[in-house]
């Protein structure tokens, strides 16, 4: 199967349309910006689409209807906004140059995802993502059924799968060909909202470009050292760029995951964490937004309280973080009108504390039917020191941000700098603390955060204070993985990986909270480049270094793009298991949500692929998953067990009550099922209660009789 333009295209035109909708209230909420709102308003549409089809939905089903109605509610907002407000106002060149960008990594990365286009079990999560996509595309009603556990909600941050699952409604492309272009959509905005960032915090395009790249594309130094270890081996030198490794730059500190945007998006899983770059950005934009006004008005205030609450059904990670970052930036604006010694009345001080209760309150009260369905049950531990980070991994993850932002905080002037001795006497004080506190980040996070609290306390230009609090938001980010990590039932499990969500969650957050300062500091700096000062020329040779991974990364993910490039990733199945995608394609006939008995699921195994490629929910799914959500080890043994007694006991009347247990409407019997059970003599046995709705080869499925 070739490529099919008319998919890329519709879909394109779908974003479009969604941003246009939402353009005019987007530059409501942004006066302050430079791009008058123009690069929130993609972001903010299919936000606002997500939120208000996600209430429809909850009271009258979830439908093709909900979502336009959705996007037309948006458009009538828009539209009553330009009748009192006037036409939106954008700069004509700007407006050119942002969407030829946008539309030009768009389709870049979906010429990137054709070429691995797989939606594959091995080494990712794209089984879970498509199982829970597929079985939203099902859902009539929210909260939503969990595909992988039939009968029970999902207990899973599942709103952007609902962002996907919105788009597929509205261009009716097929699942397994919005998955690819999904990935390629949410690359394209988070590099648009990331050149909206830049370009609002230096009103020049090139440097919202730079930063853009910072954010999205570079990757870490580990990818230079990998390609130089493959040019000093000397052997088999041009196969092994060509098939260049794109994985171990994510897996850089030991027992942890710690990807990067680029990582993610060339990954390919229409995960959380992936989609969730997009909106962190949004946040950003609108914080930005309220820190250059001088006053806080409510609209915006408002519109933050809906992104920051956004994050928490998105990716629930982030919630807290940007959570902070807002009451931080919030009140810095009062910080900086004592410290300019303006005249307050004492109400103006009670309204940055209002702000902040607005913004926490409806951040949690717009998602309350959320909350209710969803029990975070992980606590916050302490890190042992054993388990902290070696500064050399860090350095490999960071380097080029720290040594960008570091320049930012630097005093301005030799006067400011402490004595030698009194340097050096600290320096060597705090070099023997982490040896002996085994806190290697403490000789570098600690200069860092004092110079970016110092440098905080004295600046006067609002941009930079900005990106200062991004920096220093970012420090205290990276020492609470070092001092806490988040419990959760995967580190119990085992405990050599205990910090690894943690770390893989709240350093992708630190990336973006760093290379937005970075590229500003690329813009603040840009002298010492045209000078070809020395500062300038390290700069240079860092990001040619990091420069070198989603060059050599994207060529070994895809192939060196040979072969016949496609957007569907269920052709492989076709071709591979041609039994088994027969059946999928006749149980997609199937309306509603019946439950289908399949084995059990092992985690990156080919198994559980009928509720994947078609959201029917089975009995239990990917096992250690469920454990990992709900910390439920009775109920979810008790699944593995009862599944095996229906496909492997003699005795009609337990099956009969197991599969009455859990509403089962289809047996599945096929190739995984054939491995680990054997025959279905049982089944075969009684045709009376069982009855072959469906066979293809050594494929059959059975469907449980209503009068059994």
């Amino acid at each position: 199967m070739g490529l099919n333009l008319f998919d890329i295209v519709i879909w394109w035109l779908i974003l479009e349309i969604i941003g246009l909708a939402a353009l005019p209230i987007a530059q409501q909420i942004s006066r302050n910006l430079k791009d008058n709102g123009y690069s929130v308003s993609k972001p903010l549409g299919l936000l606002l689409l997500t939120y208000i089809s996600w209430i429809i939905s909850i009271f009258f089903g979830y439908s093709y209807f909900s979502v336009l109605i959705s996007l037309a509610f948006i458009g009538a907002c828009s539209f009553i906004i330009c009748l009192v407000k006037g036409k939106p106002q954008v700069d004509k060149k700007y407006l050119i140059t942002f969407e030829l960008l946008f539309a030009g990594a768009f389709v870049a990365f979906a010429i990137i995802r054709a070429y691995s286009p797989d939606i594959y079990w091995i080494g990712g999560e794209k089984f879970m993502d498509m199982s829970f996509i597929n079985g939203l595309l099902r859902a009539a009603q929210f909260p939503p059924q969990d595909p992988w556990m039939s009968g029970t909600v999902m207990y899973y941050y599942y709103f952007g799968y609902l962002i996907v699952a919105d788009l597929i409604k509205l261009t009716s492309v097929l699942p397994s060909i919005a998955f690819n272009l999904a990935t390629a959509s949410f690359f394209a905005l988070a590099f648009s909202t990331a050149l909206g960032i830049g370009y609002n915090l230096t009103e020049k395009i090139k440097y919202g470009i730079i930063t853009a790249f910072l954010v999205t594309i570079a990757g870490n130094l580990v990818g230079f050292f990998q390609l130089t270890d493959i040019l000093l081996s000397k052997d088999n030198v041009i196969n092994n760029i060509l098939s260049f490794n794109y994985w171990p730059s994510s897996r850089v500190i030991p027992n942890t995951i710690n990807e990067f945007p680029f990582f993610s998006f060339l990954q390919g899983d229409v995960h959380a964490h992936m989609i969730a770059i997009t909106f962190q950005l949004l946040v950003l934009l609108l914080l930005f937004n309220i820190f250059k006004s001088n006053a806080l008005e409510t609209v915006p205030i408002l519109a933050l309280g809906l992104a920051i609450g956004f994050l928490y059904p998105l990716n629930t990670w982030d919630y807290p973080v940007y959570m902070a970052l807002s009451i931080f930036i919030i009140g810095s604006n009062l910080f900086l009108s004592l410290k300019n010694a303006k005249p307050i009345e004492s109400r103006q001080y009670l309204k940055p504390i209002l702000a902040i209760i607005a913004v926490t309150a409806f951040s949690y009260l717009l998602y309350l039917p959320y909350h209710f369905s969803y029990n975070l049950k992980n606590t916050v531990s302490s890190v042992p020191p054993d388990g902290r980070t070696q500064l050399v991994y860090y350095l490999a993850i960071y380097g080029l941000f720290l040594y960008l932002i570091s320049r930012i905080v630097m005093p301005k002037s030799k006067k400011s700098f402490p004595r030698p001795l009194y340097l050096i006497s600290s320096l060597i004080l705090l070099f023997i603390l982490s040896l002996v506190l085994k806190f290697e980040l403490l000789i570098l996070l600690a200069p860092l955060l004092i110079l970016s609290i110092l440098s905080f306390l004295k600046e006067q230009d609002k941009t930079r204070v900005f990106v200062i609090i991004l920096i220093i938001t970012g420090v205290l980010l990276s020492l609470f993985c070092e001092l806490f990590y988040i419990k959760d039932e995967m580190g119990s499990a085992n405990p050599a990986i205990f910090r690894l969500n943690t770390v893989f969650k709240l350093y992708l957050d630190n990336w973006i909270l760093w290379a937005v300062p970075a590229g500003y500091a690329i813009f603040q700096f840009r002298d010492s480049f045209s000078q070809k000062k020395m500062w300038g020329i390290f700069a240079i040779i860092l990001i040619l270094m990091v420069s070198v991974y989603p060059v050599f990364a994207t060529i070994g993910k895809s192939g060196m793009f040979r072969g016949e490039p496609s957007f569907d990733g269920e052709s492989y199945v076709k071709k591979e298991h041609p039994q088994e995608y027969a059946a999928i394609l006749w149980f997609r006939n199937l309306t509603g949500q019946p439950v289908v008995l399949q084995a059990s699921g092992e985690p990156y195994q080919w198994n559980t692929y009928i509720t994947a490629f078609t959201g029917l929910p089975t009995v239990i799914g990917w096992g250690g998953h469920e454990i990992n959500w709900r910390s439920d080890y009775t109920q979810i043994n008790t699944r593995f067990s009862d599944v095996n007694t229906m496909y492997t006991s003699l005795n009609s009347d337990n099956v009969n009550a197991l599969l009455r247990k859990y509403n089962v409407s289809y047996i599945y019997f096929g190739e995984i099922e054939a491995k680990r059970y054997g025959s279905p003599r049982l089944f075969d046995s009684h045709p009376e209660k069982f009855s072959r709705a469906f066979e293809y080869g050594d494929v059959v499925v059975y469907k449980v009789e209503p009068n059994r």
